[in-house]
């Protein structure tokens, strides 16, 4: 019987998925998209950070430079006396 041998198919296929953030569970859908990579032609997907994350982070973020910073007046007004 004849056979082909090495036979390279490409299929186009439509591919729905949801994302969302690892660290909270928020869903992402509305902050990812898809394209082409620039240079290599690939399917790539892009994800804006989660708008909770970013918002906890930056009150994590005050919180520490507020606590450093109360730290730091400590320490200068102590060494002062």
């Amino acid at each position: 019987m004849p056979t082909f041998d090495n036979v390279d198919i490409q299929a186009c296929v439509d591919i729905e998925f949801e994302v969302f953030c690892a660290r909270c569970g928020a869903g992402l859908c509305g902050n990812s998209d898809t394209r082409s990579s620039y240079n290599r032609g690939c399917p790539q997907v892009t994800v804006e950070p989660c708008d909770k994350c970013i918002s906890n982070s930056k009150d994590e973020g005050y919180d520490e430079g507020y606590e450093k910073g109360q730290q730091d007046a400590k320490e200068e007004f102590s060494n002062d006396n």
